[in-house]
């Protein structure tokens, strides 16, 4: 075996050691390795991958050459996110005396170049003409990171690819995948019913010895207001996340609709209207509770920042955040030089804690749904439409980060824009986030010190 003969950094675990040798039996083509964050997972298919090339090049002799046999495909459904990611383990884990990268050419794809002896192409399932190729690609194994991002049509062209023979001999055909529990097709062929050649070996952050000592406490932390994540993320249990890609639950906005807010302070948001058939929504929060809200068609950006200067003044000169993308821009420039002070919302930017939301907006979601599971959200005037709206959107996970579904898929899926429940969420995101203390020295009115306090503690909550 390659990893006793070369110095990788870093051991097989348990259940590591488990999955390498179910992929030695010759009744196991399938293999699937995860079922929990922190198992482990990229660092055991780098490392297997490795091994598997190294013993095809020994067991058929096989020279060192320029024109080397490409004997398998690894990578994800987007080439980015292993070029990021998968890749990057694979640099840290295998000593770089014993591969080359190589970037594609018109000939053959990125590869990695073990030995000069075989190669393994790399990338991902995301275009049409790199799919295209595996038509008449000849492999021995395929290696899938992250595998719940794919479909079953993403995996069916792989496997189409598995009749490479070397010396008239065929090979051992593998498929390896590597997965967090998600309702897809691995849970059907894996989990649920997992026919004969097929193998589960799960993976969780009890059986990594590697981890931080606190890791299990950072996922619950993480996860905690949410049980159906914890029990999937933790415990690697794939039947408890069937549905669960909801945000906001309604049961939880039925509960805030019957308590007072527990959030401290007073903003105005404003979603701009970037098309024709989208409306520009305003909304003005005393913590979480909506005050005054109002709409406007599509309207010149003078128009909003007027409207919008107008509410502020009748509002004591209270802080405004306006989402900045589109025509956003353009009403945040003239706000300020009405003498607001505004908050510019980037759904796209970076989010405060980045290692956990892939953006800004994934972040201020995320942020409400944790507020209405522990009860600081109260809204006894929300609308029908803004609670049908909150409880539409799903998350997913993109490297490990979660992501909100984009406002356009959103659009497409229910038939109109979410710009109700947009517009809250960033009014509840500014909340927290205003200054203590906002002075107008510019407002046409004496200037005047408002509090925003970031959460008021030591309420009475009250409970639905």
């Amino acid at each position: 075996m390659a990893k006793k003969t070369v110095q990788l950094q870093g051991e097989y675990t348990k259940r590591q050691t488990q999955a390498d040798i179910a992929l030695a039996r010759d009744d196991v083509r399938r293999l699937l390795y995860g079922g929990a964050k922190g198992g482990g997972k990229s660092f055991f298919l780098c490392v297997w991958m490795f091994c598997y090339a190294w013993e095809i090049a020994a067991r058929f002799g096989l020279k060192t050459t320029k024109n080397p046999l490409h004997i398998g495909w690894m990578g994800r459904k987007q080439a980015t996110d292993f070029t990021a990611t998968t890749l990057q383990t694979w640099r840290k884990t295998i000593p770089e005396e014993y591969y080359e990268l190589k970037g594609g050419t018109e000939k053959d794809p990125k590869h990695i170049l073990i030995m000069n002896r075989v190669a393994i192409d790399y990338g991902g399932l995301d275009r049409q003409e790199s799919i295209n190729k595996f038509n008449s690609a000849e492999y021995a194994v395929i290696a899938l990171d992250q595998a719940e991002e794919t479909t079953k049509d993403d995996v069916s062209v792989l496997q189409g690819s598995l009749r490479l023979t070397i010396q008239g001999q065929a090979l051992p055909y593998k498929e390896l995948y590597t997965a967090n529990p998600a309702a897809c097709w691995l849970k059907d062929e894996f989990v649920t019913n997992c026919p004969v050649g097929n193998v589960f070996v799960p993976a969780l952050p009890a059986d990594n010895p590697y981890l931080p000592d606190d890791y299990e406490k950072t996922l619950t932390d993480a996860f905690g207001y949410r049980k159906e994540l914890l029990e999937a993320y933790l415990h690697g249990n794939w039947a408890s996340i069937e549905g669960a890609r909801q945000v906001i639950l309604d049961s939880l906005i039925e509960r805030a609709m019957k308590m007072p807010t527990l959030l401290g302070g007073k903003v105005i948001a404003c979603d701009p209207a970037r098309f024709g058939d989208d409306k520009t929504t305003i909304k003005v929060l005393e913590g979480s509770e909506i005050i005054e809200q109002s709409e406007m068609g599509y309207s010149r950006t003078t128009d909003i920042s007027d409207a919008l200067t107008e509410l502020s003044r009748r509002h004591n000169n209270c802080q405004l955040v306006v989402d900045e993308i589109g025509v956003g821009g353009g009403v945040i420039d003239e706000l300020h030089k009405n003498g607001r002070r505004v908050i510019a919302f980037n759904s796209s930017e970076k989010a405060d804690n980045p290692e956990k939301f892939v953006n800004k907006r994934a972040e201020a979601w995320w942020e409400l749904a944790e507020h209405f599971a522990k009860g600081e959200i109260g809204c006894r005037n929300m609308t029908k439409e803004l609670r049908s709206q909150l409880t539409t959107p799903c998350y997913d996970f993109r490297n490990g980060k979660i992501i909100i579904e984009p406002k356009e898929t959103i659009k497409e899926r229910i038939g109109r824009s979410p710009d109700d429940a947009d517009c809250y969420v960033m009014g509840i995101w500014a909340v927290k986030r205003a200054r203590p203390e906002m002075q107008y020295a510019n407002a046409g009115q004496p200037s005047k010190t408002y509090s925003n306090n970031i959460l008021t503690r030591g309420l009475q909550r009250r409970t639905a």
